[in-house]
């Protein structure tokens, strides 16, 4: 709900559509090789990739954008290049001769219980508890899902749900970055905007695809870091960030690309 309730306030002040076709963002889909009828973004961040064709069992590939991408249910990096010319033309754009970046390519079969979602690797996602309706307090820490990668970054956005008092600040936007350093991972929050307190007190921030972590800096103050290495992830719990701070964590990518 936090990550869509933010798509909602960029809906609202620019414009931008919650659900999108893949080109919306990246242009260079448009002319991809794969079939993408039935594809779509919630955002930049999420990419949807349904069968094209419902009726068929038959395996489907899915092109991912170039910059990376990560499978939402497991956390792993997923997809392998993307070749030059690959398959039938399935579009009049693609039959045109412009060059194009090229991204990764993943074979999916369809599945009742499984519907294929991609993050792209730059993303920071914002999750809550589970609550049955948006009446109700979430109880526990705002989750962070950091996915490293390029222009990596955010948005945290609340208010009272209810009334028209966002017209008037009364509402909380703080603006998430993340980048690779040296020595591991640097997560900044901005300073927040608006005048509403929301409902989280705590944040527990986790970091796919990353390996080594063995210390973590929220400001001066060291903060335990619980790794899962099956999985391939670090995790850190921080008090909220009500005004800009930075989370440094130890460490580096288990897989680079």
């Amino acid at each position: 709900m936090p990550y869509f309730y933010a798509l909602a306030d960029q809906n609202a002040r620019l414009g931008d559509p919650i659900m999108r076709p893949v080109f919306y963002d990246y242009p260079a889909a448009a002319s991809a090789s794969c079939d993408q009828s039935m594809a779509f973004t919630l955002g930049k961040s999420l990419l949807v990739a349904p069968p094209p064709k419902p009726e068929s069992p038959q395996t489907y590939d899915v092109c991912l954008p170039a910059g990376g991408w990560y499978d939402y249910w497991t956390g792993q990096r997923v997809g392998t290049p993307e070749p030059a010319a690959a398959g039938p033309i399935q579009s009049a754009t693609q039959a045109v001769p412009t060059a194009r970046t090229l991204g990764d390519r993943v074979i999916e079969t369809p599945r009742l219980d499984h519907l294929p979602v991609f993050v792209r690797a730059g993303t920071i996602l914002p999750r809550q508890p589970l609550v049955q309706s948006t009446s109700e307090t979430p109880n526990g820490p705002l989750r962070l899902d950091v996915y490293p990668g390029a222009d990596c970054m955010g948005t945290l956005y609340e208010d009272d749900g209810r009334s028209l008092a966002y017209t008037r600040r009364g509402y909380f936007r703080q603006t998430v970055r993340c980048t690779i350093t040296p020595t591991g991972l640097s997560i900044d929050f901005a300073k927040p905007e608006g005048s509403f307190k929301p409902w989280w007190k705590s944040i527990a921030v986790t970091v796919h695809n990353w390996a080594g972590a063995g210390a973590a800096l929220a400001k001066t103050t060291r903060v335990a870091v619980v790794n899962n290495n099956a999985a391939a992830t670090a995790t850190v719990t921080v008090p909220m960030q009500a005004r800009a701070g930075t989370i440094a964590i130890d460490g580096r990518q288990a897989r680079s690309s």
